[in-house]
Formats: structure tokens, C-alpha cells, sequence
């Protein structure tokens, strides 16, 4: 099978589409002597993007961030200067070679206009619903790899979580809470050139090797982005259908912009990262190696029980070792940190566009090579832009995007697992070890295969073997979007839209485990070699097709504008993969080699989505307008019978202050409410509503029909009554601007329920089948979202602006189905996972609620102890008679961000504050570190014993006195205290709030444009800026010690609230070059 991943487009081919474009908008332009100069407003700054052109010409430019500009027009030409905001004004040059313009303000402001659902630009004053912009430039200033990243803590209702989890990584996104349970879809939809599409987190949320690779705003350059916008609420994306039950984010790319010339746009950025040790804080650095207060004194025990740290103080003397050899009994507490890497991270993008009377275009090409702090992780990727608008005639008008990315996983690090991860080993190790003891020793020279350094191999194993082995994770990627817009205006105020856009996706993974990985020998009982090598190809394709019909009119003082339209959606998936193992030749991965084959075979999935949809919009005189949609989706997944669904929403504002035009200080006032109801089939697979039957390679008398397996068990009972579950939100806000439009204020109260949430409910083996998809659990999200913008001092030269973001959510589970009360998330008994607790669903409280076992209590409340004075298990108290309590929802109930920008004269700087409340974590690290005498919390009674508080259990002879009894070191007595706590699943100590506040990002940026005045330089470089960052600057306050309250493991939910080895998070400092020809 070949290994090599055939582009969806070919460089050839991608080269062709280049030059035509090029070329064709180069032969637009013509050549003239250079007039330049300044554009200001009346204070003398000047103003940016401001449109440029020789009247009756194809010649155009804009200028720079300072309002500098340069043009091609000769001495009796007319210059044209135009911008959103200000008047336009038109100067003859004649015969001059510098020309200023001082603009003036109109004197009706322009209100913001937004990119809505289906790419229909909005005057933010007509909507009725909670919508942000993005301001882009910052995104490029705090450029992240992952532009999701980039976003947090930015967009109130917005609660975005990166995971450490290596370079390229995916980010946790949720809009206003949970439309679902947990292993449900609950990311926002991506939109992006009009192409919708899932979020496609690769995260590591439970299974296979627990890594993260990535998602689709991978795919997305943040140096390619015209616009982003966030449509909170469910009226917001209601036009989007099913898939948009929990919001959308609507990116769109650059494509030039017309009259401005050929210009060419270079950026190149370097970035390293450093890992933030906060271990420090929990790993103790006294004791050393042993057990029971004592050294080992024999290579066998140490290879036995060399994961404790429970020996003597350290005192630097000579100290057997794993490896037999003696070394000093000292601390070695970076060894973490030693054997992490600098991350660096180089990205350069190049861009060329251009435009012209009829049109414009850009093209761009960036290419980013990236390695983690993990040894061995790097992350490349490659993206292709391209962008046009092109006026065929006066009529007709045509839109075409372009975006393909090729992406390289390497080695991204196991975390949240035991095995071969990084953390997890260097965390369950004692102090007294130094690195390259693991270093130089990876490999038992007798046997070959990992050298035993403690008891616990298999599952804490060497890091450096797997790197020494050559053992290999590679995930190769490529995406095509492409979108073609046609436009005819067939009046002045009706036209019809027709536009295509495919997405298509392949992805091809290489896996090889070495045979010395995790086992003292390197071969099986047969004589074969250890290891595993698998492969596996998925290939995915969505195509859709919609057309669109709409008109405005305006009938005195009532305004009109009406769309209808439809969508078809096709979507198609291909899966196989093989795996190897027992190889006859170590260390040779190829399917070939292995002994043992296991092919599955082709998986193939096709559904389809039929959609109707329509908008309208009814203004009255500037001062109030009501918008009303309609869509209805038909789902090939569903029944026939069943497969239609019907989404309405209504939605209303009221621009109070056009009835207050004496009232100086209010610039602008605005109050909006809205009401939908959207809904999805999310978790539906293609052919679940269907009987489907698996292929028994076992016939009437037991014998095997060659070559072919047992597959497909059928499993899941067809429910023909299945339907979408659906998503209710009522939504009202408030918006005002004050003092000149200084001062704004934007607040919003929401409230969400989701009904009918299809989840698998268990089903008697008898019946045949272990489960059937039902509508049977709900969820309610509710909250408050509030934005601060002020513009603090505005002044010539100096100027300060500051806002401040805050999210209020609440949620609650209202109904779990069957068995009603309760519904178990995740467990983790204490043994495989090395974890204790329970993820939950119950009815009444919040979502994702964390549980754990308490030490056993009496009437009064009080902890008992038995005769050893240690602590007793409970086993069936708690309010769902387990043993568990709550202890908190992992999911935040306040989030938020501080925003401050500075800029005097060419230099700007940003400060940039987040901030999470609310939250409940539990620490599988602490909890491991502590059971083997790592941690600070360990310490306690290594000399003298400890007595814990308590009173001794009924049935003993002082039941009910306070304990008395001493838990020593000796005898491994503190140990087995400790160990109780994972053998009874006690997480009260290991349990922490997840709250912190974030010196998220700095930011320093220069423009040494006008620095280049009268330079020969300005012939050919019109901009010229250099800008630096560091993000992740420092935490102000956190609850949990040793740990990022951010180093979760995953981006999906299941796991949320679980801390589990992640890899540290990272210091990132930016250093980016900006150049424009």
C-alpha cells in the first residue's frame, strides 16, 4: 500500500491559477510619474485604508497605517480619496508630485458592518441578536499556531481552553455551554468563504495513544484573514441549519480590494516556546528513593519499587541505582524540564494582490515549521490562498476562494495516559535519579528491551527508549476548500446568487511501537519480535450547492429586503486501516513483516442534508426592525417518515436614540431580543436509523470461510422514531455608546435549553441489541454576557483604548433519560487510570459534575479511623449511593478578558488580561505523586508520624475517642496511609478549583513607514512594521498547586475537569517582520 498522500490539487495546477490571475489583473495597470503624500483627519492624524484613485482610471491605492500613500497619475489627473466614516474628496493634481488630504467626518456615523449567516453583510443596527467582530490585527500581533488559540478570553459567550499538548494542537471552543452530553459535537461550527464545516478536533479524549492532532482553523493563516465574526446564539446561525445548533464562527479570507494596484505583502515570524514548570510548587526534594524511611541497597529492589520516593533524607552519599550503579544521593528536580526542548515555531507567508476597476484578487502562500518542547514532536503545514472578485459585466459578478492545506503531525506527545507519556513518568519517578542515568541507561544491555527502572514498567516507561528506537507517529494531512459565487443583479434591488464549494479532506497516519517500549525482552513466546506498526487512510467529501434569490426596497419610511433560497449537502466518508505485529525482522515496520495481520475493512459512510431556507427583514424609519427566518432541513439519516425538521426564528431592534437626537452625551442606543429554534442529529450516523447485518466468517459447522473475519456486529437497534434534538434560546440585549461614541456598553441575557437530546440508552441483551438511539435527556445553558469599550485618551500623538469582557453561564442538566437521575460520564476506578472519582450527569445541577469519595464519616460528621488509625472507605453513602459526592461542575461559571491597547505616534502596545472562575479539577498527578512519597503533601510525619483527625469507628473499644494512634514512616506506614486514599477513591485532597487569572499576552509593535520619507526606499516599500509578543507572561493567581489550571488533556468534554500528565504549558515569545511592496 502506498504511503504517499496525493494532493487534492496539484502544485501544477495551483501554479496555472496564479499566473492567470496575475496576469490578468497586471495587464489592468498602467504607468505614470509617482504623486504621494498624506491623508489626515482634522486632527492631523493620519487615517488608514483609505481608497485612493485617478478618477476616470483603473489606477487605485490605499494608504498606509500612518495615511501615507504613492500613485501612479499624471499632472492633470484627479485624485479621489475615500473612506467608510468620512466624506469624499476629490483633488487635481496639477503638476504636483506631493498632494494631503484633510478628510472630514461625515456627519452621520456609519454604523459597523458584520458578515451574518449564509455571508450576508449586515449594518450591525438591524440585527437582533448577539454578534462579534474580531478585530484581526490582533490575532496577527498574538499570533498563536492554532488561530483558535488567539481567541481566547477576547469574545464574551466565547470559552475557549488550549490543551498543552504539543505543537499544532487543538483548542476546547464552546459558545454559550453545552448543546449536548459530553461525546457530542458541542464546538461551534467553522464558516469558512461560506463553506461549513465542524470544528474536527483530533484531540486526545480517551482511547488509542492520547494525542492531539489538531483541527480545521489549522487550516486557516491568521495573515489571510479579512473578517471573523462569532454568531453567539442560535437566532444568529439559525439560517445554517442542524449543524449550527451551537453557533458559528465566520471566517473570511482576503481577496484584494479594488482600484489598488499590484502590491506585495511579506511576513515572516519566528516564535520559540519554554515550558512553565510549576512542579516545583508539589514535588518534594528531601527524600530520596526507598521505602519504609530507608535506601534500597540492591539493584533488584530498585527495579521492584523504585517508583517510591519514601526512603531516607538525602544526604549525597553513593546510592544503588536501577542500573546497578552507585551515584550520589542528591536532588535532581528539573529533570522534567532538562529533558523538554525549546519549541520553535518559523512561519512566512508572501502574498501578491491586486486590483483593478472590474476587480481584485490576492494569492498567498505560507509555510510553517514548527517543533514542541517535546523531543521528536514537529508540526509543518503549507497553505495556499487564493481569493477573487471579478466584475464579468455590470451585472454579473463573480466570487472565487480557493484554500488548500497541507499539514504534517510528528510524534505529537501521549498525555492524560500512563504508558510512554512524558509527564507521567518523569512525575511517578523519585527526585534522587539523575536524567542521564535514564539517558545513558535506556536499554538492559543482557536483554535488549527496556532497562526496568522501577516496578511499574509498562506503564511508567523511559522516554528516552521510544526516541532511542526509532518509534514513530506521523500524521499526514491535506484539505481542499474551494468556493465559486455567481451574483446577477437582475434590478437595482433583486439579484440571484448561485454558489458550489467542496471540502475534501485526506488523511493518512504511519504508527510504529518499538518492541522495546514499555518490556524487559524484546521477543514473543513465539520467537517473533515485539511491536506494532498500523496504518490508516481516511478520505472525506462534502459538496454543497445552494442558490439564493433576494431584493430590498424601500417604501417611504418603510424598508424591505427578503431572501429565499436552498441548500444541498453531500457528504461522504472512506476508512481503512491495517496493523502488523510479531514481526519476523526487528525493528523492520511494514505490514509485510509482521506474522500477525489484522486488516479492517473499508468503512463507508454517505449522508445527505436537503435544505430550504428564508430571511426577511422589515424596517421602519431608521428606528426599528424585525427579522424573521425560516429553514427546513431533510435528513438522509433519519426515517423517511421522520426526516424533516423546521427551524423558525424571530428577532427585533430598537434604535432608541434616533428619538433622542437632543441628548448629546448618547451617541447610540440600541435594544434587541430575539427567539429560535435550531436543531441537530449530531451523534447520527449515516445508516444507525437502518438494520444493518455483519458478515460471519464462521458457517453451520464452525469451519472459518477464508480470509474473511467477523465484523460489523450489529449492536445498535434502529429507532425509526429518531429525530433531531432541538435547541430553544431566547435572547435580549442592550447597546449604547456614549460621549461621542467613547463610551460602549453591550450586554446580553440568554437563555437555552436544548430538548430531545439523542443519546444510546442501554437495552437488555436479550432483545439482541446492546443499545437503540433515543430523544430522551435535556440541558439548559443560561447567562449574561457583558462588553466595556472606552476610549480612554484620544489624542494627537498619544492615544489609550480598554475593554473589558465578562461572561456569566449557568448550567443545569434537566433530564438524563433512562435510567432517569443520573448519567455516568466517565469513571475512573483507581487502578488502570490511576485515578479516582466520577464524571457525571445528574439531574438538577450542573453539568459535567465531578464526584469523589470522602473518608468515611459518622452521624455527627466526623471522620472515623479504624484500629491501625488509618482511614476507613465508604462505600455506599453520597447522595447517589455510591459513595461519590459532588464536588463541583468542571465547566467555568465566570470567564472573561481585559483588553488594553497604547499607541503614541508609530508605536503600540498591548496588554492583554483573562480571567476563568467557577471551575472544579481533579489531580491525577498530585494524587499519584503523593501515594509514592513524590509530593509536598507527603511530607508530613516522615520523622515523627502523623495522627489523623478523627475519632475511632463503632464497633471498637473507644469508638467515638479521638485517635490517638501514630502512622509512621517506618514500616511502610505513611505509604500505606497514602495508598488508601487511591485503593478507597478518597479525592477530597486532590480536588481544587480550576479558577486563575492570566497575564494572558504583551505585545510591542513599530511601523518605521514614515521613517522612510524621502528614502528611495519608498518607491518600492510602502509599509514596513516589526512587532514582538509574549504570551502566557504569567498566572496572577491560581488555585491548584503545581499545575496550569489550564493544562487540560483534551479538547473534547468527556475528560474535562480530569488533570491527567499533561504536558506543561509553554512561554511563547514572537518576534514577526511585516513588509509591503
Amino acid at each position: 500500500m502506498t504511503k504517499k498522500l496525493h494532493p487534492a490539487i496539484s502544485p501544477g495546477s495551483a501554479k496555472l491559477i496564479f499566473f492567470f490571475f496575475f496576469f490578468s489583473f497586471i495587464l489592468d495597470q498602467s504607468s505614470a510619474q509617482t504623486v504621494a503624500g498624506k491623508v489626515s483627519d482634522a486632527t492631523g492624524k493620519g487615517i488608514p485604508n483609505v481608497s485612493v484613485t485617478v478618477k476616470g482610471d483603473n489606477k487605485g491605492t490605499s494608504t498606509d497605517p500612518d495615511g501615507l500613500y504613492s500613485i501612479g497619475a499624471g499632472p492633470k489627473a484627479t485624485l479621489v480619496f475615500s473612506s467608510v466614516g468620512f466624506i469624499t474628496m476629490d483633488i487635481a493634481v496639477s503638476g504636483r508630485q506631493t498632494v494631503n488630504a484633510v478628510l472630514t467626518a461625515a456627519n452621520k456615523d456609519l454604523e459597523d458592518v458584520i458578515v451574518t449567516a449564509l455571508g450576508i453583510k449586515r449594518e450591525s443596527k438591524k440585527i437582533g441578536y448577539s454578534a462579534t467582530s474580531v478585530n484581526t490585527e490582533e490575532l496577527v500581533k498574538n499570533r498563536t499556531t492554532n488561530v483558535g488559540e488567539s481567541l481566547e478570553g477576547r469574545v464574551a459567550g466565547l470559552n475557549i481552553t488550549p490543551p498543552a499538548a504539543g505543537a499544532g494542537a487543538s483548542n476546547q471552543i464552546r459558545l454559550r455551554g453545552q448543546v449536548g452530553f459530553a461525546g457530542a459535537d458541542n464546538s461551534p461550527l467553522l464558516v469558512i468563504n461560506g463553506i461549513p464545516m465542524d470544528q474536527g478536533a483530533q484531540s486526545a479524549d480517551g482511547g488509542g495513544q492520547m494525542r492531539d492532532r489538531g483541527d480545521n482553523l489549522a487550516n486557516i493563516n491568521p495573515d489571510d484573514i479579512e473578517s471573523m465574526t462569532v454568531l453567539k446564539g442560535a437566532t444568529a446561525a439559525a439560517l445554517y441549519g442542524s449543524r449550527a445548533a451551537r453557533g458559528a464562527i465566520i471566517i473570511t479570507t482576503k481577496s484584494g480590494q479594488k482600484n489598488q494596484g499590484i502590491g506585495v505583502d511579506f511576513n515572516s515570524s519566528y516564535t520559540t516556546s519554554q515550558a512553565l514548570n510549576f512542579f516545583d510548587e508539589i514535588r518534594q526534594t528531601q527524600y530520596g528513593q526507598g521505602q519504609g524511611g530507608v535506601k534500597f541497597t540492591t539493584q533488584g529492589q530498585v527495579q521492584g519499587n523504585g517508583q517510591f520516593g519514601w526512603g531516607a533524607k538525602l544526604d549525597g552519599l553513593p546510592t544503588i541505582n536501577f542500573d546497578g550503579a552507585m551515584r550520589p544521593y542528591t536532588a535532581h528536580p528539573n529533570n522534567l524540564t532538562d529533558f523538554l526542548q525549546t519549541g520553535t515555531n518559523i512561519t512566512n507567508t508572501i502574498g501578491l494582490s491586486g486590483g483593478g476597476s472590474k476587480g481584485s484578487f490576492r494569492a498567498s502562500i505560507s509555510n510553517t515549521d514548527a517543533k514542541g518542547i517535546a523531543p521528536t514532536n514537529e508540526y509543518k503545514r503549507t497553505i495556499f490562498n487564493l481569493g477573487l472578485n471579478h466584475n464579468v459585466t455590470d451585472k454579473l459578478k463573480l466570487q472565487m476562494n480557493i484554500n488548500y492545506a497541507d499539514e504534517q503531525y510528528i510524534n505529537p506527545p501521549q498525555i492524560g495516559t500512563q504508558g510512554d507519556g512524558i509527564v507521567n513518568f518523569f512525575n511517578r519517578t523519585p527526585v534522587s535519579i539523575p536524567l542521564e542515568a535514564y539517558r545513558d541507561n535506556a536499554f538492559d544491555p543482557v536483554t535488549g528491551g527496556e532497562y526496568k527502572t522501577n516496578g511499574f514498567l509498562g506503564t511508567v516507561n523511559n522516554p528516552y527508549v521510544p526516541i532511542k528506537s526509532g518509534q514513530k507517529y506521523k500524521e499526514e494531512r491535506n484539505r481542499l476548500l474551494g468556493t465559486t459565487t455567481l451574483r446577477y443583479d437582475i434590478t437595482k434591488w433583486l439579484y440571484a446568487q448561485g454558489r458550489f464549494s467542496l471540502d475534501r479532506y485526506n488523511n493518512f497516519v504511519e504508527n510504529n511501537l518499538s518492541n522495546a517500549t514499555g518490556a524487559a525482552v524484546l521477543t514473543n513466546a513465539d520467537g517473533t519480535y515485539r511491536g506494532s506498526y498500523n496504518i490508516n487512510r481516511t478520505w472525506t467529501t462534502d459538496i454543497n450547492a445552494d442558490f439564493l434569490v433576494g431584493g430590498n426596497h424601500k417604501f417611504r419610511k418603510i424598508s424591505v429586503d427578503a431572501s429565499f433560497g436552498g441548500n444541498t449537502l453531500r457528504s461522504k466518508f472512506q476508512n481503512i486501516s491495517e496493523t502488523a505485529t510479531n514481526f519476523t525482522v526487528a525493528n523492520l515496520y511494514t505490514i509485510s513483516n509482521g506474522t500477525v495481520k489484522t486488516a479492517n475493512p473499508l468503512g463507508f459512510a454517505e449522508s445527505r442534508i436537503n435544505s430550504l431556507y428564508g430571511l426577511a427583514e422589515i424596517g421602519y424609519n431608521d428606528l426599528l426592525y424585525v427579522n424573521l427566518t425560516g429553514r427546513n432541513d431533510w435528513f438522509s439519516v433519519l426515517n423517511p417518515a421522520n426526516n424533516s425538521k423546521f427551524y423558525p426564528s424571530v428577532s427585533g431592534s430598537f434604535i432608541f436614540s434616533e428619538l433622542l437626537p437632543n441628548v448629546n452625551w448618547l451617541s447610540y442606543g440600541k435594544l434587541r431580543t430575539s427567539w429560535a429554534k435550531v436543531g441537530s442529529v449530531a451523534g447520527v450516523g449515516a445508516y444507525d436509523g437502518a438494520l444493518t447485518y455483519g458478515i460471519n466468517g464462521t458457517l453451520f459447522n464452525g469451519q472459518t470461510l477464508a480470509g474473511v473475519a467477523n465484523v460489523n456486529t450489529v449492536a445498535l437497534a434502529p429507532n425509526p422514531s429518531l429525530q433531531p434534538f432541538t435547541v430553544t434560546e431566547k435572547e435580549i440585549g442592550l447597546e449604547v455608546k456614549l460621549f461621542k461614541n467613547r463610551l460602549l456598553l453591550d450586554v446580553a441575557a440568554f437563555d437555552k435549553v436544548t430538548t430531545e437530546q439523542i443519546i444510546d440508552v442501554n437495552l437488555s441483551t436479550a432483545s439482541g441489541y446492546s443499545a437503540s438511539k433515543q430523544n430522551e435527556a435535556s440541558l439548559k445553558n443560561s447567562g449574561l454576557e457583558t462588553l466595556v469599550e472606552y476610549k480612554a485618551i484620544q489624542g494627537k500623538n498619544f492615544n489609550w483604548s480598554t475593554s473589558l469582557n465578562n461572561t456569566y453561564l449557568k448550567t443545569e442538566v434537566l433530564e438524563v433519560g433512562t435510567p432517569s437521575g443520573t448519567r455516568l460520564l466517565l469513571y475512573f476506578n483507581g487502578t488502570g487510570n490511576e485515578f479516582l472519582g466520577e464524571i457525571r450527569y445528574t439531574e438538577g445541577m450542573a453539568m459535567n459534575q465531578l464526584y469523589v469519595k470522602r473518608a468515611k464519616r459518622n452521624a455527627k460528621g466526623e471522620i472515623v479511623v479504624g484500629a491501625n488509625g488509618r482511614l476507613i472507605e465508604d462505600k455506599t453513602s453520597g447522595p447517589i449511593g455510591t459513595g461519590f459526592y459532588p464536588v463541583g461542575s468542571a465547566i467555568p461559571d465566570f470567564t472573561g478578558g481585559w483588553n488594553n491597547n497604547f499607541s503614541y505616534k508609530n508605536l503600540s502596545v498591548g496588554v492583554f488580561i483573562d480571567y476563568k472562575f467557577g471551575g472544579t479539577v481533579l489531580s491525577s498527578t498530585l494524587l499519584n505523586m503523593t501515594r509514592q512519597g513524590l509530593s509536598t503533601l507527603s511530607l508530613e510525619g516522615r520523622e515523627t508520624g502523623i495522627i489523623v483527625p478523627g475519632v475511632y469507628n463503632d464497633g471498637l473499644p473507644n469508638a467515638g475517642q479521638p485517635n490517638t494512634t501514630v502512622i509512621t514512616a517506618a514500616g511502610n506506614g505513611l505509604q500505606s496511609y497514602w495508598s488508601d486514599y487511591r485503593n478507597y477513591q478518597i479525592g477530597e485532597p486532590f480536588t481544587f478549583k480550576s479558577d486563575f487569572i492570566k497575564l494572558r499576552s504583551i505585545s510591542l509593535a513599530y511601523n518605521f513607514t514614515s521613517l522612510l520619507k524621502n528614502t528611495a526606499a519608498l518607491k518600492f516599500v510602502k509599509g514596513l512594521s516589526l512587532s514582538a509578543s509574549v504570551r502566557n507572561l504569567a498566572i496572577i493567581y491560581k488555585d491548584i498547586p503545581g499545575l496550569d489550571p489550564e493544562a487540560i488533556q483534551s479538547s473534547g468534554d468527556i475528560r474535562a475537569g480530569y488533570e491527567n500528565s499533561a504536558l506543561p504549558t509553554t512561554r511563547n515569545y514572537n518576534l514577526t517582520l511585516n513588509v509591503k511592496f
